[in-house]
Order: C-alpha cells, then sequence, then structure tokens
C-alpha cells in the first residue's frame, strides 16, 4: 500500500484557515506540527517527562511549522493489495479514499489556487514524499527483542525463547510473558517499567491483591501474576489499552477472574476501584504520583502494611515525590531507587 505525503508550510496563523480549506477539498485528515515547544501543562499529560537543566538549544528541533495530508494512490490492483505481513490481518491497515493520479493532480491544483485566494502574494511551499506501508508496518518490531528482567523474560508474540534461555524456562527458573504492546506504553525496555518489575521481584510474597494505576500494556499486572499475585486490578485512562490488555491476557492463559480492568482516572473518580490492596504500582510521571501521595487518595486503597511501588519519576523531582510520601502520615517511605534517570520510590501504609 502506498500513501503519497504533501506538507504544507504554514506560519502559524494560517493553521485553521489551511485546515479548513483541506477539509473542503475533501482531504479526510491532516497532521499538524505546529513548530512549538510543548507547555509544562502539555507535558504534563503526555508520558515523557524532560530535564529542567535543558538549555533552550538542547530542546528538541521542532521545525518549521507544517500541515501534511496523505493520499492513498490507487495504482492499479496490485497496488490495492497489503504488501507485506499476513494478507488475512489488515487490523495496521489505513482504510481511506482512493485517489486516482489525475485526481490527485487536479487536487493539488485547487490547493494551490485556494492557497492564493486565502493568502495573496504568499509563497506557497509544498513539500512531498512517499510513504509506504511496508515502510511502517513491522519496522518497530525490529527493535523490540527478547528482554531478560531478574528471572522474568518479557517475549514479544513474534519471537520465540532464545536458545540460551530455553532450559531455564522450560524447568520454571524463568518466567515467560509473551507481549503485543500494540500502541500502549509498556513493553519493559524502558528504565521506569524496569524499575517496577525489580520492585515485584523484591517486594512481593505471593497471595497478593494488586491494584496497578495507569496500566498501559498490563506488562506489570501480568508480572504480578507470574510472581503469585491472586488478583490484579488495572485502571488506565486511554481506551485503546483494553484491546491490548485483552490480547495480552490471552496470550499469557490468564484465568478468568485473576484479572480486571477498569477504564478512567482514578484521581477524579475515586470509585472506579473499592477495596483495599497489599501492593499497589504507579508508573506514570511524578506530577501524577505526587497527587496519588495526598491524604485520601492513594493511601485509601492499601491494606495497613501495604506495599505502594512508584515510577516514571525523572530524578529532578525524586525529592519532590518523596516529600509528598513524608507530608502524608499513612506513609512511611521505605527506599528510593535509581536508574540511570529515573527513579523509584517505594513506601508502606501504616
Amino acid at each position: 500500500m502506498e500513501w503519497h505525503k504533501y506538507s504544507i508550510l504554514i506560519e502559524p496563523e494560517q493553521e485553521d484557515a489551511v485546515t479548513a480549506m483541506l477539509c473542503g477539498l475533501g482531504i479526510e485528515g491532516v497532521e499538524i506540527e505546529d513548530g512549538m515547544i510543548p507547555s509544562e501543562e502539555e507535558l504534563g499529560q503526555m508520558f515523557v517527562d524532560l530535564s529542567p537543566e535543558l538549555a533552550p538549544d538542547e530542546l528538541p528541533d521542532t521545525g518549521e511549522p507544517k500541515i501534511s495530508f496523505y493520499l492513498r494512490i490507487n495504482g492499479g490492483k496490485d497496488a490495492a493489495q497489503p504488501q507485506t505481513g499476513d494478507a488475512s490481518d489488515d487490523s495496521y491497515t489505513i482504510h481511506d479514499r482512493l485517489w486516482l493520479p489525475e485526481e490527485e493532480q487536479a487536487l493539488l491544483r485547487q490547493v494551490r489556487e485556494e492557497w492564493d485566494r486565502l493568502f495573496p502574494g504568499k509563497p506557497f511551499r509544498l513539500e512531498s514524499d512517499i510513504s509506504r506501508e511496508e515502510d511502517w508496518r513491522d519496522t518497530w518490531k525490529q527493535y523490540y527483542k527478547p528482554l531478560l528482567v531478574n528471572d522474568l523474560l518479557i517475549l514479544p508474540v513474534w519471537e520465540t525463547v532464545p536458545e540460551e534461555q530455553a532450559e531455564a524456562v522450560k524447568a520454571g527458573r524463568i518466567k515467560v510473558i509473551r507481549l503485543d504492546p500494540g500502541t500502549a506504553f509498556g513493553s519493559g525496555t524502558h528504565e521506569s517499567t524496569r524499575l517496577c518489575l525489580d520492585g515485584l521481584k523484591k517486594w512481593m510474597r505471593g497471595g497478593e491483591t494488586v491494584l496497578d494505576i495507569g496500566c498501559g500494556s498490563g506488562i506489570l499486572g501480568l508480572a504480578a501474576l507470574r510472581y503469585g499475585a491472586d488478583t490484579v486490578t488495572a485502571t488506565e485512562l486511554d481506551p485503546a489499552c483494553h484491546h491490548v490488555i485483552e490480547e495480552n491476557l490471552t496470550l499469557n492463559d490468564v484465568k478468568e477472574g485473576c484479572f480486571f480492568f477498569k477504564e478512567g482516572n482514578i484521581l477524579s473518580d475515586p470509585g472506579l476501584v473499592s477495596g483495599r490492596y497489599d501492593l499497589i504500582l504507579c508508573n506514570i510521571l511524578a506530577p501524577v504520583i505526587i497527587s496519588l501521595a495526598a491524604p485520601g487518595a492513594a493511601d485509601r486503597y492499601a491494606k495497613t502494611g501495604g506495599i505502594f511501588i512508584t515510577s516514571g519519576i525523572y530524578k529532578e523531582h525524586r525529592e519532590e515525590v518523596e516529600k509528598a510520601f513524608r507530608a502524608n502520615p499513612a506513609w512511611q517511605l521505605l527506599e528510593t531507587v535509581p536508574l540511570n534517570d529515573w527513579v523509584s520510590v517505594v513506601v508502606r501504609r501504616v
């Protein structure tokens, strides 16, 4: 499958007009790159954390503002078929309008004419590129390989158990988690996830009830089950994670009644889950964890003596998180564990 990508370079104030113009010409979706550094509020809504020490010239290069659109080109019978992978599985395929070459050229003329009408005298700058399905559909998978963390082998669903671990897996010394992360966060490769997996290995004894706040792909809940958890309750804001989690539960033969998924925000909807848990996990970002450290937040879900393992904390926010837990008499600080630029803060409910 092939798409032609066209990018119109714009000034920031032209964004709304150009978007509306393209929509009026039959473009079903656009990609906007505004060239602006994300604000602190916007960064707080992302699964990223940037060091506050970055100088202006060290911030990400956002490039010129542009609006891009993609045209799926009808180049004949062969072009309409998937070029790689299993043709029976088109779950990664975008289904949109097919443009004939003559329609494509007519559209580009209309785009230029509308630009001149909207912005007379302003230069029209158009970039073009070709995007093929085989270039992106499975490319990311080549960088996601089996990962051994302590005695857990995180195995991408398209991989087999490495020969050097096969005997230990067969003997049960290594536990396998089969995973297809899809678009959800949580493949085991990030330091913040590794810190949580290390925490589970250290603090779990078996038979626990576990609450995973912001579960992503479900990897931490699956790891907890592998370490002997009785049940896992997992919450997540992103509705796309539900399908990913269901698939991963099936891949790992998780029995019914062991894993419960709740879609929503536990901070704005405290009634999303009920009861108290032996162990709580939260691998998100420092501002969210600070909110969960407050009286009446995460402590309402922890049994006396329960462990709360937090991660996703950039090293610069370590003291803020520790201070937030110390300010709540319900929590006792047990340890802070660093890994590269990230830390995990572990506390106990008193």
